[in-house]
């Protein structure tokens, strides 16, 4: 009886000690895989947030280039201006 009782402990105990160590390498890999799949879904959020900021950029250069052009006609028209200014008061 006592030998049939000791099989049996250390038959529970190797089964115990197996289980926890393939479960646990289970449970591992399945967090592995959910941080993976994660990162996978914040590196999709952050690349199409770069994205739209490249595209807003863009559309900002463009104003840019337009106010520039704006500003350059207005100092020629300034300068122009102040010429003319210049001549009515001499021939004044």
């Amino acid at each position: 009886m006592d030998l049939e009782l000791i099989i049996n402990g250390v038959v529970a105990f190797t089964s115990s000690v197996a289980g926890y160590f393939f479960g646990s390498r289970k449970n591992n890999a399945e967090a592995d895989r959910i941080v993976i799949e994660n990162v996978k879904e914040i590196l999709g959020v952050y690349s199409q947030t770069i994205n739209d900021l490249k595209n807003e950029i863009k559309e900002l250069k463009i104003k840019i280039e337009k106010y520039e052009l704006q500003i350059d006609k207005l100092n020629n028209e300034l300068a122009d201006f102040r010429k003319e200014m210049k001549n009515e008061v001499r021939t004044t």
